[in-house]
């Protein structure tokens, strides 16, 4: 299943992920998921527990622009996840990707797993009527669901 969303960027962002466009001759959307992957990786250093979510700064309307891009369900599903656990809007995750894994990530000599959310997991228990939600991101060797 693919799911369509939109993400609102300022023109600064707008203008490299373009020049990566031009550069590397990936899609806009491929080069925004790879860009998300990467933020995957230090998520741990990115989770905030009791604060709001976070926007990006304002700036004159017409600095911004919605750009739409088409997810597969497991994508779309972890945008979510870390919106909620980093307290950061997609848009402003994409950003702050932009500007600190743009160089390293779209260089032209490293490789990229395309298929980094293919082992998502979402899994309901309940203990003592109390609702637990397990999330995982990439499948563990041992694990045990009861």
């Amino acid at each position: 299943m693919l799911i369509e969303t939109t993400l609102h960027i300022h023109k600064r962002i707008l203008d490299k992920l373009d020049k990566e466009v031009v550069r590397t001759g990936r899609s806009r959307t491929s080069i925004i998921k790879l860009l998300i992957q990467r933020v995957m990786k230090d998520n741990q250093k990115m989770i905030k527990i009791n604060s709001r979510v976070k926007y990006q700064e304002r700036d004159l309307k017409e600095n911004w622009f919605r750009i739409h891009i088409t997810l597969n369900e497991y994508e779309y599903e972890y945008y979510i996840d870390l919106r909620k656990l980093c307290k950061m809007s997609v848009s402003l995750i994409l950003a702050y990707a932009v500007l600190k894994y743009m160089d390293e990530l779209l260089d032209r000599n490293k490789s990229t797993d395309k298929y980094y959310f293919t082992n998502y997991l979402f899994i309901k228990k309940t203990y003592g009527g109390a609702i637990c939600w397990q999330i995982y991101w990439g499948i563990p060797p041992q694990l045990i669901i009861s």
